[in-house]
């Protein structure tokens, strides 16, 4: 958890160091590591509420869930040297507290929900999975430690990629927290002789905690992705969710952060000479005070609420003061400390007065119920709040402090007990401070110290002990972690006492010396707010508990009775290191045998001994130091990439007005290369450059715009600008200056949001940005004209550097072929294309001799394969005895807003959806399993859009779940009839006492009944796609699964034209001009890169869905990780939604197009393929081609 919203402040401040997360990010990583307790929780709680209680969820397709996941991190950053995977072990005492405090309210929490399901009826007992499992010790985790390590054996042989990897797998059984592991092995290779300062390191966590870990490293390259965060709450919860939410992910660049740091700072005036790395080490400091997990905040502090302005502003009024830095190399200097709390002393009154206006407001604007309990909880935090404030406006600070500790920590400060108890505190929190640095710095100072209090002592206090005690370098004794089943003791609630093995269970009994004479195991106990607005801030009074009587008590335990498993659990283990070997390697059991079956794996094992020195020496003598060679490898964003004039802190105009954004002024360049973009447009030629601020891309200008000048350097159709080459040259002129404003707004707009500000803009460039490389079928380099991005940005930004061209080589001059896979492209009499080939022997130049495996021959039982049956609406509608507009109505979504009762919406949100969403009329959407159209039309617009739903037909399936849906909920259809037709086209939401007037709670529980039956319907899952995409019901697909496949070895004579090569980084461009949408149900592909199957791998074509994009659904002939079960259509790891590129047709005959095919990437034009977009259109009204409409290729033709 770390500093609450620290993640928001910092990119809000600093806005330029947060952007996108895309598989073509522009630069190298080499070494990534995983902190993966962030991807459990992810993958194991489902965003619908109850879903995770009523559906008893597989464990083992959780496991797929999670290893699917990891793989996709890993193949968006895509490292060059060394991965490194992490689960949390037993943390330190200190961190251990926050822990089980989190579990208590979890357990709380989890309790609650399930009284409601009791209430309902509706409670199901075998409950696959609960949040507190995810800690060590527990079975599940010693599984998944298991998996994992399946996982990466299983990478190794089927991901070509690994061959020049190393993977450290340190599992939940190694003592300490994710992030703590990997700064102590980031810090044990920073420290070796052969250890390269250019080596990039990416770090994936959604902890803030790794952002201050990250910076205080002190590291070159070091960056941290984690999700896209949503901060709009889900209002409504959906019971057919039909979406498939496509994770977006982030980077946070800890260069551009130190950069803005060192603007920001190195303006101050100090008395010291200025040191950027040591100004960050005390900035971590500082934000110590707002949270960490080892110590509470100080009172009032917060980011949220605007306070740390008022708190960085304070800081450097400590820089301008100090004769020395706080900090150095992870040890405090109390001296400057006693300074700089003095200072924070006087902000802390500023906080507590800014807090007391904040709950007033907050409590004057809660008119919601939901908030009852919140609003409670702040009045009483008001009472204290406002007493202290008149105090301290008083000048009142004995009065004050004396209120502060009375109420929260039952002390008075006027007796001699309480000034000692006070100086106890005080002391204890200055000891937290130099043990949080440490950790931080250093790694564990100890696992057996803690803060034993629940508050912090005020600034003032804090300024008052040091100044009068004089303290010496705080160390902390040697200590060993406790036991995995201690921790557990330590930090689980009663409820959650069956994760521990039987003989440990009975220290939770009532009877246990855990329970008498005093409790620490408590059903109740105290929730203080301590100045925060919000319930995840508030501190839970549970009980520290007495260590030593807890492994008393464990040691009594006869540990005989551990079953062999148990045993292994209760053990520490070890991190190890993997790597490919040219031994025929051990067979390795499967950890997933209803998919995988046991199979040797050539992976060597290495146990790493715990030594940071000696472990990071073994794994970089195994790393190769050298970069992979990369063709126009931008160099790494920075803020001087382009020369910084100055800056200043602004305030945010929208709803973050109390914060302030670190606004940038750039320096104007030098416009001399213009003469050169207009030389390339007068030779038609193309002008490729680098560009972009503080990325920087490889890409090529489109357009350049000013008040003087129109250079229109290319024929393409831009997505700002309606086609420019078709306005005669006089038209243009006239023109030309509404085009001038439309770009300048929208490079304003794009400014501002990035905290940047030119002085003037002299010119405007639109430029084309590739997101890919690909290789051309005669074997040459060339950018994807397919896959774009188009930016509006200052002709400033592009750069005038050479621009070194991409290679033309042939392969066979650069790549040994000698046992290269390959895929045949052409049939040469044997009719063998697509096969799957092994270059075995050289012939001469050109010829080789393959092993060719054939492609497999698929033998589907026909009587297997159950043919959906479709009906008219009209037919439906008499069966059910239902207008077809109440069908139409309860196809799409139904809110039913159940926000009247107080009891039910502090477990379930206000609004729920109980429609089937089996329809999306407004994105010409349907689900093609439940529902068809025939001659759907994909780009219909206006009412022909909603009139072709009229022609809807559905499938049995559906038709039998309507039925019931009627019979389970007359009240609501009744409702639906008396609205009439007119009214029910309009009707958006739907109140509970609507449908139910006379008894609304029995209504509640009744709509909530019918929510989980939606919910557990197997259709449920189901996704949307556009009316003209078709698939395969899940019936056929099963059908498929269950083939039998055949295949036959022979060998041949080939030249080097007729095969494709796997090769990393390089995508296949398009092998045909027609139309993607060539691939058809049924057909057989083979998998041409290793995004989403191994290169080479065979499928058969059950989806083509058309979303503006072609997409095809694949069933591979095998699993693999990385495949997912197309939303339950199909077994676990067997399908995939690819694009049209990443396969090869091999159904149907295209030898005449690869012969005739002359053509790479570069010929085929982006309007191709970009069917609807939003275009600019300048306001002349003479071209008559503006009226016309843009239609879409048919298939087979290009546009």
């Amino acid at each position: 958890m770390g500093v609450p919203n620290f993640y928001s402040w910092l990119s809000k401040r600093y806005p330029m160091c947060k952007y996108p997360f895309t598989k073509h990010h522009g630069h190298q990583i080499d070494f990534l590591y995983l902190d993966m307790n962030q991807v459990i929780y992810k993958c194991a709680t489902n965003q619908t509420i109850l879903k995770d209680y009523m559906i008893e969820k597989s464990i083992e397709s959780l496991w797929t869930s999670i290893l699917n996941y990891i793989d996709t991190i890993i193949n968006l950053v895509d490292p060059k040297l060394l991965i490194y995977l992490t689960f949390d072990g037993v943390a330190p005492r200190a961190k251990a507290n926050q822990q089980r405090q989190r579990r208590f309210a979890s357990s709380k929490g989890d309790a609650k929900i399930r009284q409601l399901l009791k209430q309902l009826d509706l409670e199901q007992q075998n409950h696959t999975f609960k949040n507190n499992q995810i800690t060590a010790g527990t079975e599940f985790m010693y599984e998944l430690n298991e998996q994992v390590k399946f996982f990466i054996n299983r990478k190794f042989k089927e991901d070509e990629r690994y061959a020049n990897l190393q993977v450290i797998f340190s599992g939940s059984d190694v003592p300490g927290e994710g992030e703590h592991k990997i700064l102590e092995f980031m810090r044990g290779i920073k420290n070796q002789q052969n250890f390269n300062p250019d080596w990039t390191h990416c770090i994936y966590s959604a902890d803030a905690d790794l952002i201050m870990l990250g910076l205080g490293i002190h590291l070159k390259y070091v960056s941290i992705i984690r999700e896209q965060s949503n901060m709009d709450q889900i209002k409504t919860q959906i019971a057919c969710r039909r979406t498939v939410e496509t994770v977006k992910f982030e980077l946070i660049n800890l260069q551009i952060v130190k950069e803005y740091l060192d603007l920001e700072y190195k303006t101050i005036q100090m008395k010291i000479p200025y040191n950027i790395d040591r100004v960050i080490d005390d900035f971590l400091l500082l934000f110590f005070l707002i949270g960490n997990d080892f110590l509470p905040r100080v009172y009032c502090f917060d980011i949220k609420q605007g306070t740390v302005e008022l708190l960085i502003d304070t800081f450097k009024q400590f820089l301008e003061q100090c004769d020395d830095y706080v900090t150095q190399d992870g040890w405090i200097n109390w001296k400057s400390m006693s300074l700089l709390v003095q200072v924070l002393s006087k902000f802390e009154i500023k906080a507590i007065e800014k807090r007391v206006e904040e709950l007033k407001k907050q409590i004057k604007d809660v008119d919601n119920p939901e908030y009852l309990d919140y609003k409670i909880q702040w009045e009483s935090e008001l009472k204290i709040l406002d007493a202290l404030n008149i105090q301290f406006s008083n000048n009142n600070s004995v009065v004050a402090r004396k209120l502060f500790y009375e109420s929260k920590c039952q002390i008075d400060i006027d007796t001699e007990e309480g000034k000692k108890e006070l100086d106890k505190i005080i002391l204890k929190y200055l000891e937290g401070f130099q043990f949080v640095l440490s950790y931080y710095y250093h790694g564990v100072p100890s696992w057996e110290w803690y803060y034993s209090y629940y508050y912090s002592p005020m600034c003032f206090d804090l300024c008052v002990y040091l100044s009068k005690n004089q303290i010496e370098k705080i160390q902390f004794g040697q200590s060993q972690p406790y036991d995995p089943f201690q921790q557990l003791l330590l930090i689980l609630p009663p409820h959650n006492a069956n994760l521990l093995p039987a003989p440990f269970r009975g220290l939770y009994d009532l009877e246990s010396p855990l329970r008498k004479p005093f409790d620490y195991y408590p059903d109740e106990y105290e929730i203080d707010p301590f100045g925060a607005i919000w319930e995840h801030q508030f501190i839970c009074k549970v009980p520290f508990m007495n260590s030593d009587l807890l492994i008393s008590e464990y040691k009594k335990i006869d540990q005989s009775q551990l079953n062999e498993l148990e045993k292994q659990r209760s053990k520490f283990g070890h991190a190890y290191l993997f790597a490919q070997t040219k031994n025929k390697g051990d067979s390795i059991q499967s950890k997933l045998p209803k998919i995988f079956k046991n199979k040797k794996y050539r992976t060597e094992q290495i146990q790493l001994n715990g030594n940071i020195h000696q472990d990071a020496q073994e794994v970089l003598s195994r790393i190769k130091n050298q970069q992979v060679k990369q063709n126009h490898l931008p160099i790494l964003p920075s803020l001087h990439a382009i020369k910084v004039n100055k800056t200043w802190l602004q305030n945010k105009k929208d709803k973050y007005k109390n914060q302030r954004v670190l606004k940038v002024e750039l320096a104007s360049k030098n416009l001399d290369f213009l003469d050169k973009i207009e030389s390339a447009s007068d030779q038609t030629q193309t002008f490729h450059c680098y560009c972009g601020y503080p990325q920087n891309y490889y890409g090529e200008v489109a357009l350049v715009v000013s008040k003087q000048s129109f250079l229109f350097l290319k024929n393409y159709q831009l997505k700002n600008i309606q086609i420019l080459s078709e306005f005669r040259d006089d038209i243009l002129n006239e023109v030309k200056d509404d085009i001038y404003d439309h770009l300048k707004y929208t490079l304003q707009t794009r400014l501002e949001n990035q905290g940047i500000y030119l002085e003037s803009i002299n010119a405007i460039a639109v430029v084309y940005f590739y997101k890919e490389i690909v290789r051309n079928p005669d074997r040459t380099f060339g950018y994807n004209m397919l896959n774009i991005r188009e930016e509006v940005m200052p002709l400033e930004w592009i750069s005038d550097q050479k621009i070194v061209e991409l290679v033309d080589y042939r392969l066979e001059n650069q790549i040994d072929l000698i046992n290269q896979k390959v895929i045949v492209v052409n049939n040469d009499k044997n009719q063998i294309c697509g096969s799957i080939g092994c270059v075995e022997k050289k012939i001469n130049q050109d010829q080789y001799i393959v092993k060719i495996l054939r492609q497999p021959n698929l033998q589907t039982d026909d009587n297997k394969i159950k043919v959906q049956k479709f009906f008219d609406i009209g037919f439906v509608s008499e069966k059910l005895n239902l207008s077809p507009e109440i069908i139409h109505y309860i196809l799409g979504c139904i809110k039913i807003y159940i926000g009247d009762k107080k009891k039910q919406t502090d477990i379930i949100v206000q609004q729920i959806d109980i429609g089937f969403n089996a329809v999306h009329k407004g994105k010409n959407h349907l689900v093609p399993e439940l529902l068809r159209i025939h001659e759907a039309q994909f780009d219909s617009e206006g009412y022909e859009k909603f009139k072709q739903f009229e022609k809807a037909q559905l499938s049995e399936t559906l038709v039998n779940d309507l039925e019931e849906y009627v019979k389970r909920l007359p009240e609501l259809i009744q409702f639906l009839k008396s609205v009439g037709k007119e009214k029910l086209r309009s009707l958006q939401q739907i109140k509970i006492s609507d449908i139910f007037k006379d008894d609304v709670q029995t209504g509640i529980n009744v709509v909530l009944k019918h929510y989980t039956w939606l919910l557990m319907l197997p259709t449920s899952q189901y996704t949307l796609c556009n009316v003209a995409s078709s698939t395969y019901s899940s019936q056929t697909i099963k059908a498929l699964e269950e083939s039998k496949q055949s295949q036959k070895v022979q060998r041949t004579l080939f030249t080097h034209k007729f095969w494709l090569l796997n090769e990393e980084k390089f995508y296949v461009p398009p092998l045909m001009t027609e139309h993607p949408k060539i691939h058809k149900l049924g057909d057989r592909v083979v998998a041409l890169n290793n995004n989403y199957a191994n290169f080479g791998a065979y499928g058969v074509v059950v989806g083509v869905i058309d979303n503006g994009e072609i997409m095809i659904e694949v069933l591979w002939d095998k699993p693999r990780f990385g495949q997912t079960d197309l939303g339950g259509r199909c077994s676990p790891l067997r399908g995939s939604l690819v694009h049209f590129l990443d396969v090869f047709n091999i159904t149907q005959q295209w030898q005449e197009q690869l012969n005739t095919y002359s053509g790479g990437a570069k010929g085929h034009q982006v309007e191709s393929w970009t069917y609807k977009q939003k275009v600019f259109v300048p306001s002349h009204d003479k071209p008559d081609y503006k009226k016309k409409k843009q239609q879409r290729p048919k298939q087979g033709e290009t546009q």
